[in-house]
């Protein structure tokens, strides 16, 4: 493998901060010699300013440098919003294992031991490069998708709904269940993406006033299946696409998509069921005012068992009465 190998396109805006300005220049050298573009500090402050004004995509620090060492240079990269992903190598001593020690504690994601090896250096920035620009690819999609529900929802979410209102009626369920927090962020996701899929049904359809006909219905069905391809590069996707593909399932198997039944459907989606059902009855329609809370309560409750898990409704409507009893 040759240095041509190691090169990326496009090349990268790279910082190299040392203390040995000739060493600096050097690797400046072989970074550019593969079309990255190269930023040299030689002191910690200096390379903070041209991490702030530059926004390079990788950095590498010399644990030497001064005023400001290499590692609270390092600590304060990886605690800012907008340079925490920023992929971090430290330049140590060979034989200093404290050295690579601190400099993983401090957040470091990798370290190349002096003499630097061209060839290492090369290999080890265009692999974290790599990396980054895959991450940052992830997250655009996400804000994308995260900003799409957003419109949707303000565009056909009936008067009065709204995703934080149904995110604290399933966290209310998940917590009385005794759910973790990861669960618990999995429903304020699904919370907010459950219904992203209704971006494929045509708007008259949506906002129709009245009851939908057969062929409307069957387009509406559609959209669990929609959103769960919309939904699927997220991260988070093993967790939430559950959610989204089977809310519309009911207890007894009649429901949409796939027409799971009982405990087949998955936990999250049936809690996400019954915290939708709750806060579009608490929310007007077109054909009815809002539900008062203890009419949409006697609902969940003739449904148990039928549209919903009687255990979960059992557990919610405890839950709500304690919050009652709370709030009074």
């Amino acid at each position: 493998m040759t240095s041509d190998d190691l090169g990326l396109s496009p090349g990268a805006r790279i910082l190299v901060a040392d203390r040995d300005e000739a060493m600096a220049r050097q690797m400046g050298e072989h970074l550019s010699a593969v079309g990255h573009t190269v930023l040299l500090a030689f002191d910690g402050e200096e390379a903070l300013r041209r991490i702030r004004r530059d926004d390079p995509e990788i950095a590498l620090l010399d644990v030497g440098v001064s005023r400001l060492n290499a590692y609270q240079l390092c600590e304060r990269v990886k605690s800012h919003a907008t340079t925490r992903g920023m992929p971090v190598i430290m330049l140590v001593s060979a034989s200093a294992q404290d050295e690579k020690i601190r400099a993983l504690e401090v957040g470091a994601d990798d370290f190349l031991s002096r003499p630097v090896n061209k060839l290492e250096l090369l290999a080890r920035v265009k692999s974290l490069v790599r990396v980054k620009r895959l991450h940052d690819q992830v997250e655009t999609t996400e804000n994308v998708i995260f900003g799409l529900a957003k419109m949707l929802e303000g565009k056909v979410s009936p008067e009065g709904s709204d995703s934080q209102r149904l995110a604290d009626h399933a966290c209310l369920l998940g917590r009385a269940l005794g759910l973790d927090e990861e669960d618990l962020d999995n429903l304020r996701k699904g919370a907010l993406l459950h219904d992203i899929g209704k971006i494929s049904v045509r708007e008259q359809v949506l906002l129709k006033q009245g009851r939908l006909t057969e062929e409307e219905y069957n387009e509406v069905k559609h959209h669990p299946e929609v959103g769960e391809r919309i939904c699927g590069p997220l991260r988070c996707a093993d967790e939430v696409l559950p959610i989204i593909r089977h809310q519309q399932e009911r207890w007894d198997g009649s429901g949409y998509p796939d027409g799971l039944a009982g405990e087949r459907i998955p936990l999250l989606a049936r809690i996400m069921s019954i915290a939708n059902a709750y806060d579009a009855m608490l929310s007007p329609r077109p054909h009815r005012p809002p539900m008062s809370r203890e009419e949409a309560q006697e609902v969940l409750r003739q449904g148990a068992g039928t549209q919903w898990d009687p255990h979960l409704i059992e557990v919610f409507l405890a839950a709500l009465r304690r919050q009652t009893s709370a709030a009074a």
